[in-house]
């Protein structure tokens, strides 16, 4: 299991706090702003490269990037384009202004659990066959809140609440309710769900076997 007990309770609340502070409820500006928000949610500083970014967001890293500079939740060390040609060798630096420690601290994990956390992020959304099916930002981030809102049976949801409400999942996922079915399915075919519904209001599946170290077990 990626994520422990403790680890996916932080992952939660790092989910839910991107919802409410995201600058933008575009699901590509979302994604940005929850995997940049864990590089730097211990000090507020971190490093990312242009290969961070299109893995993320494909053709509209750029777009994104400029759109988080403008609204000034991030900051760079140089320019966008400096960000875009950046490689592992040479990483860009980048603050998040209302992550820095003089600002109300929002997350209370520690190193290895913002590295923990971090890294689940990135196998989720960089998950194989979510990449071969071309998957936009909004299945991803259906990927992410499914995957971090599973019980010990891998089912999503408490036992006691049958499923996801599905409203919340649209909040986050920056979607219509009616919509979560179709995206739902999508996963189905990248086979990261098994099966999904969405009766009365509520969100039912299952993470497949290959899915199940992802899980976060509520």
């Amino acid at each position: 299991m990626l994520l422990d007990i403790s680890a996916a309770v932080h992952a939660r609340t790092v989910l839910e706090y991107v919802a409410v502070h995201s600058p933008d409820p575009e699901a590509e500006v979302r994604l940005a702003v929850l995997m940049l928000t864990l590089r730097a949610a211990r000090a507020g500083t971190g490093n990312i490269t242009g290969q961070d970014l299109t893995g993320w967001l494909q053709g509209d890293a750029e777009r994104v990037l400029q759109q988080l500079v403008a609204a000034d939740w991030l900051r760079l060390s140089g320019t966008v384009a400096d960000v875009m040609a950046s490689r592992s060798e040479d990483t860009t630096a980048i603050t998040v202004p209302t992550l820095l420690p003089e600002q109300p601290r929002p997350f209370t994990f520690g190193k290895n659990n913002r590295a923990r956390i971090s890294g689940w992020a990135q196998k989720v959304v960089g998950d194989r066959k979510i990449r071969k099916k071309k998957l936009g930002a909004t299945a991803r981030l259906l990927a992410l809140y499914t995957a971090a809102h599973t019980r010990p049976d891998d089912r999503l949801g408490h036992p006691e609440d049958d499923g996801l409400p599905v409203d919340q999942v649209a909040a986050f996922c920056t979607l219509p309710p009616e919509q979560v079915g179709e995206n739902a399915e999508l996963l189905i075919a990248a086979d990261w769900l098994t099966e999904a519904d969405t009766d009365q209001g509520r969100l039912r599946g299952q993470l497949t076997e290959r899915i199940l170290p992802l899980g976060g077990l509520l």
